[in-house]
């Protein structure tokens, strides 16, 4: 079994196990991307999810190519480029830089919600892969602040929400603690 087949495997049995379940906390070292394209695999193509995924680290055309060069359905998903300007469908542009969290909080519920709105029994998740990244721009109870938040509102509009972060982030406690299920990918 490839690494690749074995995270898949286990975010089938830890993900999705019960209807109250709306956020996770994915707790890994492993590269983001091979993480990103297991929970697309999972997510999009085995469960039919549509996405919205926070752009911080790599721009929405980086996800594109990632997620149709294997196999996976990129029409479904909506991306939030974080300081990135590129033009697309299904693509937002927002700010210079990960500093404006309010913004960043804003548009992924707006966002959220359009889907919503347009598809009421659409299953959609919303992705963020770059909490070190936000700890860079912002303090530790700001970015937990935002996590709260979004969470909050993700989960109001029924929207599964997943971040991803590194073993021994400082945040990592709060990550978890508003998470219905931490996975650990090692």
């Amino acid at each position: 079994m490839s690494a690749s087949e074995r995270m898949r495997k286990v975010l089938s049995e830890s993900l999705l196990t019960t209807k109250a379940e709306k956020s996770a906390a994915i707790v890994t070292s492993r590269s983001t991307v091979d993480v990103v394209l297991a929970l697309f695999a999972f997510l999009a193509k085995e469960n039919a999810f549509e996405g919205v995924v926070l752009c911080v680290d790599r721009p929405h055309s980086f996800y594109k190519e990632l997620l149709e060069s294997n196999g996976i359905d990129s029409s479904k998903v909506t991306f939030i480029n974080v300081g990135f300007k590129e033009t697309g469908d299904n693509v937002v542009n927002i700010g210079e830089n990960a500093s404006d969290l309010t913004f960043m909080k804003i548009e992924a519920v707006r966002t959220a919600q359009k889907i919503r709105i347009a598809r009421p029994n659409a299953k959609i998740f919303m992705l963020n892969d770059a909490v070190t990244t936000l700890l860079l721009y912002n303090d530790e109870k700001i970015v937990g602040q935002f996590l709260h938040d979004i969470n909050n509102k993700l989960r109001e509009l029924n929207v599964y929400a997943l971040t991803i972060l590194e073993p021994g982030e400082r945040i990592g406690t709060i990550v978890k603690k508003l998470a219905d299920v931490s996975v650990e990918l090692d």
